[in-house]
């Protein structure tokens, strides 16, 4: 077998084995996700509804907040140490964050189970891993479309099981399932190659550089994409950490509902990844600026019409069932954009920086994702306890006209320079 061969073979197993750690880290995260509202609310108390909206809220922006700065130290860390010890490390967190969860016996005890996820970052080293596996162009956007997919396979089995054992009164059994599947896919990470092939012949002094000097670096060739894509994280981050309360106040969800709705999602996000991904992306215009425009575009309109469709200014009235049955749809073409946008992001982005700042890069772009999640949960759920669902998704369509109009009058400024910068790096 000649050398070209076994790299070959070796960069495919790593795929391979990357796609089912993604599957384990979001079984395990999904196994308690739906039922931390319902958690919230037996430690608050049931009496205290709104308390226990806000509480819900102080969660997720505190689990953001913390895997915000995380996220540009991880990043690092895989640019320095590689992606097989960022993922034990992962793995490791995960664990110590779900055996504190399963023994949670009071909000504050909640909080400090969220601490360990400074080192929860999976996707992060997931994505970093398939940039180094894979050639730029098609080839990267379509091993980043299966990466989702793997996340959303883990996603269909966890929520779906998770709400079945939270709806026999075990909130804690998920956790303590979850902390032994973390642990078991901490010791298949020894299993991954030590080296990725792309790295071998980088120039030394390039990968000494500080670690300020490598995010400015990534700044100035991504950071025009990047930006679009905090302010689009803000809209879906007020949605996203707000839906499972719109669930279950709203639209009258229970645990198990709830646990089926969201692996419903995930399952509808696996077929979004793996056979609707290419032909979205060819119908927004194929080249990663005119999927970004038109994506914006169109999830402005469908936040819109979810708002509509809510509106009690509106001369109709929906059924309980066609407000769910509505709400439903909506929700799942949403996301069919959603991956579309992000995914080309990411895939554009990673072909602008070294290869050994690709880790630097995603950890930034994580750390992107946090920061629009530190605040909008709060913001979300007042707009939504003062406004309703009408409120909530005119302000998220607010966001993506503005991005619209963003996108509009300072493109032209930024991508000729992100070319050239491309055209550069190519050249040399």
């Amino acid at each position: 077998m000649s050398v070209t061969d076994a790299t070959t073979r070796r960069s495919e197993f790593g795929l391979f084995l990357v796609y089912i750690l993604v599957v384990f880290y979001a079984l395990c995260f999904q196994l308690q996700s739906p039922l931390e509202p319902f958690l919230v609310e037996k430690l608050v108390g049931k009496d205290k509804g709104s308390d226990a909206s806000v509480s819900y809220g102080r969660l997720q922006s505190l689990f953001s907040g913390i895997q915000m700065f995380a996220s540009l130290l991880f990043g690092h860390i895989l640019d320095k140490f590689g992606v097989r010890v960022g993922f034990t490390l992962n793995f490791l967190a995960c664990a110590a964050t779900y055996y504190l969860l399963s023994i949670t016996s009071s909000m504050t005890m909640l909080y400090i189970s969220k601490i360990p996820g400074i080192g929860m970052a999976g996707f992060l080293c997931a994505q970093t891993a398939v940039s180094q596996l894979t050639s730029a162009g098609p080839e990267r956007v379509q091993a980043l479309g299966r990466l989702t997919t793997a996340y959303t396979i883990g996603g269909i089995v966890g929520p779906y099981l998770g709400g079945l054992l939270g709806g026999q009164g075990d909130y804690f059994l998920s956790a303590k399932l979850a902390m032994l599947g973390s642990l078991l896919a901490a010791a298949c990470c020894l299993l991954l190659p030590a080296e990725v092939p792309a790295l071998q012949n980088l120039k030394e002094e390039d990968s000494k550089l500080p670690w300020i000097q490598r995010i400015m670096t990534v700044v100035k060739v991504a950071g025009f994409l990047s930006a679009i894509k905090l302010i689009t994280s803000t809209a879906n981050s007020m949605a996203s950490s707000t839906q499972n309360l719109v669930l279950k106040n709203q639209l009258g969800f229970a645990e198990a509902d709830l646990g089926f709705f969201m692996s419903s999602q995930f399952a509808f996000g696996a077929f979004a990844n793996a056979v609707l991904l290419g032909p979205v992306t060819r119908l927004m215009g194929g080249a990663p600026q005119k999927v970004v425009r038109n994506c914006v575009l169109a999830m402005a309109t469908l936040y819109a019409l979810q708002s509509l469709l809510n509106s009690k200014q509106m001369p109709w009235e929906l059924s309980p069932a066609a407000q769910k049955f509505g709400f439903v749809g909506v929700a799942l073409t949403l996301a069919i954009f959603q991956y579309s946008l992000s995914t080309s992001i990411t895939a554009e982005n990673t072909q602008r920086v070294p290869e050994n700042m690709k880790g630097t890069l995603i950890g930034m772009e994580h750390c992107i994702f946090s920061a629009a999640r530190v605040a909008t949960p709060a913001i979300g759920i007042n707009v939504l306890n003062a406004h309703g669902m009408e409120g909530l998704y005119a302000a998220c369509s607010s966001i993506f006209v503005g991005t619209l109009l963003v996108w509009t009058f300072t493109a032209e400024r930024f991508l000729p320079t992100l070319a050239a910068s491309a055209s550069n790096k190519k050249d040399r």
